[in-house]
């Protein structure tokens, strides 16, 4: 019952508990009548009543009392009975008291209490004496008890103490409990108990029942409960203040204790000032040495729980009389107790103690000069002062001032006398001290002679040799100082210590190879040898600091070192630098082993061993945040040719390969793991560095028979199931990775892991009975996760490989990748089960992500992968594997379409309670046979509810990679028909879904998510655009509508056009596009700008990332007006122009290439999707889209018209390209109004007559689109009004000089538009543009001597005329004819221009056969006279 409660804590309900407290009656009655019974049987039942109320009380201790309040009295009485009868208790109060006491005042007592190598042998013999205590045959049940920390000696203890001890801990749970009247009674009776006990018996019932007052008045001041009246405060004072004047010290700690946890208790502070005048007056009157120290220690514990006590005039008081105290140099004891309590006042004062410092720094400083060495306990004390004063002192202590510096001077002298001490325990106090002093003022410690101060210590001798300190205190401190200062400053400690070592002479005890390895090497030797946790943990921590700080510097230094610990051996030492080929392929590749004789460790054990290959693990990642180098052979290479000194780790591939293999192969679990995960680090990192030796090769590829080495023990049947779970992971990292590329050797690996999915399909029959179920679980999810990552790699590959053989098809080349079709079809084999197995796991998953309340849901037989008994340790499991499984059954149902193809698709045969695909039904049943559309629908229902669940509030833990990887597969599941068809249906649901999105947006910053959400919202609208566009067409199949414009009112907003938040799709879909849009461009939003225009001057140039953002939800708002009825339309359009319009404003930046940006693209084509859209022609809705959009054109207009001189970085070019993209794609009605023509008239005009040639290119090139619209009320206009302009621009040309070619392109581009125009013109009228083009090209022409000496955009205008000419002639040869009849200089021109082109086209000639007779004829002459 007591391991029920104590170890199944979540299992004890209101209704357990009261279940189990049924047979207490009986049990508690029990006690009053065991003195009888043992009286009547003899000393037969004497041990087993004991024992009978040990247990008793011990269960009783973890029951709530307020349960069994109703057998308090006789409980109570039987404990007072126990706790005051002498005969019982022999030594047990003396085993109590220590964990009682506080922890600090320990110190008082010797070293004997304090933390040493050999505290076991020391705590039994100081306080069980002759009594043998930790036998199991006291107690065989303990075996399977937790230790507690308080437990300072070994259990089991005799019957006798251990119910002592029970009935101490009862009693101090069960007294917050009682009542006031109760509590007073208890108390005085104990009281009596000991004014009647005489003699040494005496003694030994105070100790118990001080240890009983103690235990209560703590659990009293834990449950923040009040001692009572003054009825119950009397006689608690009367037991503290008779145990305060004892002779034992011990018993004065507890004491003391107790009497400043009855003043927390009481929480007056009359009563404590009362408390603390009683010490005061003893310690003035008292000359005895018990009673000062007792009382002297008091005043230090109630400052220690109630600070200042309430006034500055008690502080002064207590400091004077513990001042005067300390200096008693007739009690060197009396001087320890006091300088402690005054080390407690100290610290416990805080800033109040300010104006004691000085006073008391003199004290300290003084008394280490005086008070002879002899005496530690005083040194010690003084220590804790000086430590508690550096404390108060603070950052103060960086001071320049004249105070100031004199008290770090006396820190500084004070620490040196106690550094120079013969007692550890005075050493570890001058390490704490200097700790304390270069954490608020590090520039004052001198590091230069601290270092090696503290190696000397460490190492007991003046080299790195010895690790032979045999005190474990001293270590501590020494560990600690040098943890604080490797934090900050890792290489300057490196430096001394390695200074110490080579400053030393003595070279006939010192190791060669710890000199290579340096203060760190002894650190590892030290943790490899040392069994305190604590110390262990720093060590620890001070490598990982010195780690941090120069891995990257040091890199060669930290990789030989962590492969010296991993690799050393009392034998041999593992060398993997010759493999050796035996049958079976290269994963047969076996490592031999050497014996090296001078291996600086030998035999490091396990836990060393893996926090080496932490450290390997962690010089990756160090290196991963310093250079990129460090990750490229190239690169490392040129940079290692150029300075020799430098280091990257890629360099140490091998090395690192090997330390991965040697820990992986390792007969210590744990060390496997960290080989594994090495390994698999190893991997992530350097898969896609190639090999420069070999192109096309990655460098990974050389290691390939290391890695199938490393993996195959793991997947052997006695492997525990967390390293096969591990190699899983590592397995499909490597093949995921690419470096396996040859299919015989991918098929290795992929055995690996197809052996381990035939173990999973074995269910329960092969599970290893030596472990827990839930590891079962661990290893079955982690081989379904890994086989998830390889069939999405797999799918990757195959779209990637598709992308690359449509190009190589378009160049009319194709080639092939085995590995790519490989990899897919070894997956593609087990597919089949996988899905099965993906399946039945979410579906556990899903299950216990249930709240608490639906707990009764949960199948009774537990699930598909796990028992009801190990469901709370199979959560974590589920919780890290099931994004990738979701990932991968998303992937796998969209590439079977959602069609159910398996006759038994209903039935899994896997021996399981729970099958994948009846959704916790029984299977046998015939209600349990569902149709393929349930089974759809469950899949369905099952991957978007788990999406949704995750995705509402993901924990803060958790990874990025989950939430892509549930995205990705909302994305997956919505690319198939059926389930877009789904989600169309059930709009509530896809609302529901872009309100968890948009939380989303809101909470994560990272860029792929981002993406991924607007995705998958693509995907939601698309769902929503098809669901519309079936419903109006099945309505005009239904109603025989002959006109298509006749649309039927389906779509959001129905008549009305009303949109409800919450309840409309088109609004969540609003509100998550804003999100985006104003994140990246505030100045959309006018509240923002505190305008109510919104419009900014600058625009705003946004990074490659926030453009792909911006577009994104720009392709989504377009898309917005298919999913409304024409009046739902109306409603939303002013929203999404004003975005649009509001984008195209800010992102209209000039490009240095003269482009547009990324994001004014997508807005262009945003823009033309909602003006082109059909509901801009919709009857319904066509006057309201008509003002709407006549209003955005108006807009981007006065946007146009607001641009001057005064804003250089706005294109006007783009705002007008958005004006030619608004008058293209609009219906004429829109655009063809007369005032709105006339300004976009004006612009053009504007343009034409620009001197940057640009900006005529770019507005001949609009002009062109415009004067081709299909509509005459669109183009006529602006043919009238412009073709004068273009024309007088073209004649201008002949007038100036032509220097570049967007000159050039210019005048090419007006060219073209004047000849769209004469196409345009109607027959009649065609002739009089041709007699104004023909003259234009032919004043560009260039007679012999200008054309020798023109430029080349010159000459190559004179070419393109005459082009154009020779074009134009024939097909209008009545114009030409005429026009060269009326000029005979055109004449003439036209002329000269024919017969230079054809003298040149015959010169190219010529020198093209020349240049093929000289190919003909060999280039090298043979000889052949050598004469």
């Amino acid at each position: 019952m007591k391991s029920f409660v104590s170890h199944c804590g979540d299992l004890l309900t209101d209704d357990v508990i009261q279940r189990l407290l049924q047979p207490f009656p009986c049990a508690v009655a029990l006690l009053s009548q065991l003195p009888s019974l043992s009286k009547a049987y003899g000393n037969s039942l004497k041990t087993a009543s004991v024992i009978y109320r040990q247990r008793l009380y011990e269960i009783l201790a973890l029951l709530p009392p307020k349960r069994y309040e109703s057998t308090f009295s006789v409980i109570v009485k039987e404990l007072a009975v126990d706790l005051t009868a002498p005969d019982n208790q022999i030594a047990a109060a003396t085993l109590l008291l220590p964990s009682l006491c506080h922890q600090e005042d320990l110190l008082l007592l010797g070293p004997s209490l304090q933390e040493t190598d050999h505290r076991f042998i020391e705590e039994q013999l100081l306080l069980g004496g002759a009594v043998g205590v930790g036998s199991l045959e006291y107690d065989p049940y303990s075996i399977h008890e937790k230790v507690s920390e308080e437990d300072t000696v070994p259990k089991p203890l005799p019957p006798s103490m251990s119910m002592i001890s029970a009935a101490v801990r009862l009693f101090g749970v069960m007294f917050p409990h009682m009542a006031e009247k109760q509590r007073a009674q208890i108390l005085q009776q104990l009281s009596e108990s000991i004014k009647q006990t005489k003699g040494p018996r005496q003694q030994t019932v105070r100790l118990t029942v001080v240890s009983a007052l103690c235990s209560a008045l703590k659990c009293l001041a834990g449950s923040r409960g009040s001692l009572g009246a003054e009825e119950v405060r009397k006689p608690a004072l009367v037991l503290v203040m008779g145990a305060l004047e004892s002779n034992n010290a011990l018993l004065r700690c507890a004491a003391a204790e107790s009497l400043s946890r009855l003043a927390q208790v009481t929480a007056d502070g009359s009563f404590t000032a009362a408390l603390a005048q009683i010490s005061f007056d003893k310690l003035k009157s008292a000359r005895d040495v018990v009673s000062r120290t007792g009382h002297s220690l008091a005043l230090g514990c109630l400052y220690r729980y109630l600070g200042g006590i309430g006034s500055s005039q008690h502080l002064n008081g207590c400091v004077g009389i513990l001042c005067a105290l300390s200096q008693d140099s007739t009690s060197p004891e009396v001087q320890t107790w006091a300088l402690h309590s005054l080390s407690l006042v100290i610290d416990s004062s805080g800033p109040l103690f300010h104006v004691h410092v000085e006073s008391t720094m003199s004290l300290v400083l003084m008394l280490l000069l005086t008070v002879p060495p002899a005496y530690t306990e005083v040194h010690q004390s003084l220590g804790r002062c000086l430590n508690a004063l550096i404390t108060t002192l603070g950052p103060e202590l960086q001071g320049n001032g004249g105070t100031v510096s004199t008290l770090r001077t006396s820190c500084l002298v004070g620490c040196t006398v106690m550094q120079d001490s013969p007692d550890y325990l005075v050493q570890a106090q001058a390490i704490s001290c200097l700790q304390q002093l270069h954490m608020f003022a590090p520039r004052y410690v001198n590091l230069s002679s601290l270092v090696p101060s503290l190696c000397e210590i460490l190492l007991d001798n003046p080299v790195l040799v010895n690790l032979c300190s045999s005190y474990l205190l001293l270590r501590q401190a020494v560990i600690a100082c040098l943890r604080q200062l490797a934090q900050r400053e890792a290489a300057e400690v490196s430096e001394h210590a390695m200074a110490l070592v080579k400053d030393s002479r003595d070279g006939s005890s010192f190791d060669i190879s710890i000199r290579e390895l340096g203060l760190e090497g002894a650190l590892f030797s030290l943790l490899d040898r040392e069994s305190d946790q604590r110390l262990c943990q720093d060590i620890q921590e001070t490598l990982g600091h010195m780690l941090t700080s120069m891995a990257a510097e040091k890199l060669c230094f930290w990789i030989r070192l962590c492969k010296d610990v991993l690799s050393a051996s009392a034998a041999a030492a593992v060398d993997t630098t010759q493999e050796e080929e035996v049958d079976g392929g290269d994963d047969e590749s076996v490592f031999t082993s050497k014996h090296d004789t001078s291996h600086p460790f030998l035999n490091p054990c396990w836990s060393t061993r893996v926090f080496a290959a932490v450290c390997v693990c962690r010089i990756i990642s160090q290196c991963d945040n310093a250079d990129v180098a460090h990750f490229d052979m190239v690169q490392a290479q040129e940079r290692k040719l150029k300075d020799p000194k430098s280091d990257f780790l890629v360099l140490h591939l091998a090395d690192l390969i090997r330390m991965a293999f040697m820990a992986a192969t390792d007969h210590s679990d744990q060390l496997r793991l960290s080989g594994l995960q090495t390994l698999f680090v190893v991997i992530r990192k350097f898969a896609a560095v190639p090999e420069p030796e070999f192109p096309g090769h990655l460098i990974l590829e050389q290691y390939q028979a290391n890695v199938g080495a490393a993996l195959r023990p793991a997947f052997t049947p006695e492997t525990p199931p967390d390293v096969t779970a591990k190699a899983c992971q590592v397995c499909s990292a490597w093949i995921a990775s690419g470096v396996v590329s040859d299919l015989g050797d991918l098929r290795r690996v992929h055995h690996l892991l197809a052996s381990s999915l035939l173990k999973v399909q074995d269910g329960k029959e092969a599970q290893n009975q030596l472990y827990n179920e839930s590891t079962s679980t661990m290893e079955t999810l982690a081989v379904l996760k890994a086989w998830a990552e390889v069939y999405i790699v797999a799918l990757e590959r195959k779209k990637e490989h598709g992308c690359k053989q449509k190009d190589l098809l378009n160049f009319g080349n194709s080639s092939g990748d085995v590995s790519v079709d490989g990899l897919l079809s070894l997956v593609q084999a087990e597919l089949g089960t996988l899905s099965k197995l993906w399946l039945a796991a979410l579906q556990d998953y899903a299950l216990l992500t249930l709240p608490p309340e639906y707990s009764s849901q949960l199948p009774v037989s537990g699930g598909a992968f796990y028992t009801v008994e190990t469901i709370e340790s199979a959560r974590p499991h589920y919780y890290s594997s099931w994004a990738p499984i979701l990932h991968a059954t998303a992937l796998w149902l969209n590439s079977t379409g959602f069609i159910v193809t398996d006759a038994d698709e209903g039935v899994a045969n896997l021996s399981r309670p729970v099958t994948p695909t009846t959704m916790g039904q029984n299977s046998t049943s015939l209600a349990a046979i569902k149709s393929p559309e349930d089974i759809n629908t469950d899949r369905f229902h099952l991957i978007l509810g788990i999406s949704i669940e995750f995705l509402c509030s993901p924990r803060s833990d958790a990874p990025i990679e989950s939430i892509i990887a549930c995205l990705y597969a909302l994305k997956a599941l919505l690319d198939v028909p059926w389930p877009r068809s789904k989600m169309g249906n059930d709009q509530d649901l896809g609302v529901e879904l872009l309100i968890v999105l948009h939380r989303l947006i809101l909470t994560r910053e990272s860029l792929p998510i981002q993406l991924a959400v607007l995705d998958v919202v693509r995907q939601i609208l698309f769902a929503a655009q098809e669901h519309v566009k079936e419903k109006r067409r099945s309505a005009e199949v239904d109603d025989g509508a002959a006109e298509k414009e006749t649309l039927p009112e389906f779509g959001e907003g129905r008549d009305t056009g009303g949109l409800v938040p919450g309840k409309s799709l088109v609004f969540a879909t609003l509100e998550l596009s804003l999100c985006i849009l104003v994140r990246k461009l505030p100045q959309l939003n006018p509240k923002l700008l505190g305008s109510l225009s919104g419009k900014s001057g600058k625009p705003q140039a946004l990074s490659v990332d926030d453009s792909r953002l911006v577009s994104a939800a720009l392709s989504i708002l377009s898309g917005l007006p298919a999913v409304c009825s024409p009046a739902g339309s109306v409603s939303v359009l002013p929203t999404i122009l004003y975005l649009v319009t509001g984008v195209l404003r800010e992102t209209a930046e000039k490009m240095l290439d003269g482009q547009m940006s990324q994001t004014f693209t997508a807005a262009l084509q945003a823009l033309k999707a909602i003006v082109s859209s059909p509901m801009a022609r919709a009857e319904k809705s066509r006057a309201a889209w008509t003002g709407l959009l006549r209003s955005a054109f108006a807009t981007l207009l006065d946007f146009l018209a607001s641009v001057d001189a005064a804003q250089p970085d706005i294109d006007e070019m783009s705002i007008l390209t958005a004006i030619t993209v608004f008058i293209l794609s609009a219906s004429p009605e829109v655009t063809a109004v007369q005032c709105l023509q006339n300004q976009c008239i004006e612009r053009f005009k504007r343009k034409l007559e620009s001197k940057d040639p640009l900006v005529q290119m770019k507005s001949f090139q609009l002009l062109l689109s415009i004067f081709q619209h299909p509509s005459k009320a669109v183009s006529s206009s602006f043919i009238h009004s412009l073709a004068p302009s273009v024309i007088r621009q073209l004649q201008d040309v002949e007038q100036r000089r032509l220097d570049n070619v967007t000159e050039l392109q210019a005048i090419q581009e007006g060219v073209k538009t004047l000849e769209a125009l004469v196409t345009l013109t109607d027959e009649q009228n065609r002739p009089q543009l041709v007699a104004l083009l023909l003259p234009i090209l032919i004043s560009f022409l260039l007679d012999e001597n200008a054309l020798a000496s023109a430029t080349d955009p010159a000459r190559n205008l004179h070419e393109f005329a005459l082009q154009n000419l020779m074009r134009l002639g024939p097909q209008y040869i009545s114009v030409f004819k005429h026009l060269m009849a009326s000029s005979p200089a055109t004449k003439a021109r036209i002329e000269a221009a024919i017969k230079g082109n054809q003298e040149s086209l015959k010169a190219k000639t010529a020198a093209t056969q020349s240049k093929s007779s000289m190919k003909s004829s060999p280039s090298i002459q043979l000889k052949t006279n050598f004469l």
